[in-house]
């Protein structure tokens, strides 16, 4: 049946990329084709040289480093269109910016009719040719241990999900529930409720001392950044102890942390080695590049998603849409990289290693997370997104079946999303400039966690990308060298943050709602009667700001406390209220995640958490975008966790990233019996029905 359907699927190819030779005659003058015949062998001629000469060039400059891979990569569709045009009569290119615009415009031409047509990559070629290279490279023995697969939406709440489920958004998780594979239950994760702490505590077990997603050390007066490879190298070094949940012939794909996994790709906290050298492998891109349509599509989908970005937000300004913030400029670049190329290089790197038979893999899909963060986590331009993330699930599935070994699959999120008022917008002015016409202080510095989130996976990215070995790829670290020390890609927007960070007095970085204020110039910790001595007025000043709901601080003789408008907590063992508990409007295990995050070195000198309004379910955020996460309030802190339902009866308490971990490395770890395997076969078949409406 599998080689009839790679038939259908080739031959309906063949015809839709020759209609589209004769359509681009109408827009391209420098294309030729006399007759519909030479269309038709013109395209078999292209298919042919791209099935046996491509994978062959592919092979070759893998071993002079990414550089010349990729530029090798990307004109090569064209190369082989104008030798195509040499070899058949009638058909005629006038050059390689010609040739290159017919293989964007084909690739364009496969992916949308390929869509309309429901035809995917599943049975490709290209995908075949993966497998069968995978299967060479495959582990001898023990494959007939369950792998598994566990794959993060970033920032998808979970009543954000049960809304895209019973929308039709997301039929093959849907059939999965549906069919009792899987079961769906909420998880708590921590405060910093962000990317960087929940995926440290899930990957390794602990994110002890990360307290948000830029956070000042005081004693080294150095900036520390989410978004910088350097930065979260020390990170890693501190949280891994080897035995991550991925460290039994596990991979990393386009994560934060490595999980202590044998392969990490696009992750971030293992871009050097111990001695500051690059790491990266051409042989990780492979799979994406071998598909001469991949890379085209990935331009053209980028393209796609820009003109996208700029209707929704002229939508939104139109419309009157509030809270809301500017749409362009850069993140439409970031958005057209999250939604489309890195969605689709981390599905094949995924699969590739699944081809490979590698015991268990973790990868992160970014996309809703990155369209939440500015324009809302519950608009309809956040939530669309999850229709293309479930169809990785569908491929990643499919894929699964060719696999060595058999796989089960686990869904999650890190955290949620909470829609947010500015605190700029609502009060006129950043809550640095605040601080600053409260108390008489030099310079400050603001620093927004959100909008540089997803620069980390983009600085990822490009490093890989220049991280090649070889005699080119030593030719590209030269570039990168500084005093004779290798150095990893630092945005310059980073660079210019860590230089002013030295000279100002007071820095406060912000994740969503939850700002952390630093005395810089102090190399010590201040209490909450230091600050008030130093700072007579400030913290009154705080806690009764209407846009902030508490005012976290270490007192030197009540520990831990927590002040709001109309009382204190104090979070020592005794936990003791006076007046009204400024955390009634949340979760009982609030206090012990705020106790937990006062204690870390590097926490600022106050903590502050943006007002929360339970009407709405909305947040005041500290920094610039709509969806929020990284404090307290709405549902920043909801995450989920959809895993086989085989692994128990009853759904498990999940309080804390760590209990996450310890949850997955338990089922994990274990054999599964032989009946539990044979349900997950048929039950997490792709072709089973999938439109029904899960529990």
């Amino acid at each position: 049946m599998k080689p009839l359907r790679l038939g259908v699927r080739l031959l309906v190819t063949w015809a839709i990329e020759a209609a589209g030779l004769f359509l681009m005659l109408r827009y391209l003058p420098g294309v030729t084709v006399a007759r519909w015949d030479a269309a038709v062998v013109a395209v078999l001629i292209i298919g042919l040289l791209n099935a046996l000469v491509r994978p062959l060039v592919l092979v070759l400059a893998a071993n002079f480093g990414i550089i010349p891979f990729v530029l090798v990569a990307l004109p090569l569709n064209a190369l082989l269109i104008l030798v195509a045009a040499q070899i058949v009569p009638g058909f005629d290119v006038d050059g390689p910016l010609t040739a290159f615009l017919v293989a964007v415009g084909l690739a364009a031409l496969n992916a949308t009719f390929s869509a309309m047509l429901s035809i995917n990559d599943d049975d490709s070629f290209y995908r075949n040719v993966i497998r069968r290279m995978g299967r060479r490279r495959a582990p001898v023995g023990e494959l007939d241990r369950m792998g598994t697969v566990i794959v993060q939406i970033d920032g998808l709440a979970e009543p954000i999900l049960r809304r895209a489920l019973l929308e039709g958004r997301m039929p093959t998780l849907a059939g999965w529930l549906a069919a009792g594979s899987h079961r769906l239950a909420p998880w708590e994760c921590d405060i910093p409720s962000m990317t960087t702490s929940s995926q440290a505590g899930i990957l390794h077990g602990t994110n002890e001392n990360i307290p948000a997603f830029y956070w000042y050390e005081k004693r080294e007066r150095r900036l520390m950044s989410s978004a910088n490879p350097r930065d979260l190298q020390s990170v890693q070094r501190r949280v891994s102890d080897g035995n991550g949940l991925l460290s039994d012939d596990g991979v990393s794909v386009t994560n934060l942390f490595s999980g202590d996994a044998k392969r990490a790709i696009m992750t971030v906290g293992t871009l050097q080695g111990e001695h500051g050298e690059l790491l990266a492998h051409p042989q990780d891109f492979y799979g994406y590049l071998i598909n001469p349509y991949n890379l085209y599509r990935g331009l053209a989908g980028m393209l796609g998603e820009a003109l996208l970005e700029i209707w929704q937000a002229f939508r939104q300004w139109a419309g009157g849409v509030r809270p809301r913030i500017r749409r362009i400029g850069l993140f439409v670049i970031q958005r057209g990289a999250a939604l489309v190329v890195l969605r689709d290089a981390t599905t094949w790197a995924v699969i590739a290693s699944m081809y490979r038979g590698r015991r268990i893999i973790y990868c992160d899909y970014l996309g809703y997370d990155e369209v939440g963060h500015f324009a809302g986590p519950e608009t309809e331009d956040a939530v669309a997104t999850l229709t293309a993330i479930d169809l990785q699930l569908r491929q990643l599935a499919h894929a699964a079946k060719e696999a060595p070994r058999e796989y089960q699959f686990v869904v999650l999120s890190d955290h949620g999303q909470t829609t947010a008022r500015l605190f700029r917008d609502v009060y006129g002015r950043p809550l640095d400039a605040m601080i600053r016409e409260l108390i008489d202080v030099g310079p400050t510095l603001m620093l927004s966690g959100g909008k540089g989130e997803k620069l980390a996976y983009l600085s990822a990215f490009l490093n890989e990308l220049i991280g090649g070995r070889g005699l080119p790829g030593g030719d590209a670290r030269r570039l990168r060298r500084s005093g004779g020390t290798e150095r990893s890609v630092d945005l310059l927007a980073e660079r210019m943050r860590r230089n002013k960070a030295d000279a100002v007095e007071v820095v406060v970085t912000s994740s969503g709602n939850l700002g952390h204020i630093y005395f810089a110039q102090v190399p010590d910790r201040l209490s909450l009667e230091q600050i008030a001595a130093a700072y007579p007025g400030l913290i009154e000043a705080l806690v009764q700001h209407e846009g902030i709901e508490f005012v976290l601080v270490h007192s030197d003789t009540r520990g831990t406390v927590v002040l709001g408008k109309q009382g204190i907590r104090a979070l020592d063992e005794d936990d003791v209220v006076e007046g009204e508990d400024p955390l009634a409007e949340f979760s009982p295990n609030t206090g012990h995640f705020l106790n937990r995050l006062a204690t870390f070195p590097n926490a600022g000198d106050i903590i502050i958490n943006g007002a929360y309004d339970p009407k709405t379910g909305w947040v005041v955020g500290i920094d610039d975008l709509v969806g929020a996460h990284g404090g307290v309030g709405g549902m920043q802190t909801r995450a989920f966790i959809a895993y086989p339902s085989t692994w128990n009866d009853e759904a498990p308490e999940l309080i804390g990233s760590a209990s996450v971990n310890r949850f997955l490395v338990e089922h994990t770890s274990r054999a599964l019996p032989d009946w539990a395997l044979d349900g997950l076969r048929s039950q997490l078949s792709p072709d089973a029905e999938r439109t029904v409406t899960p529990p």
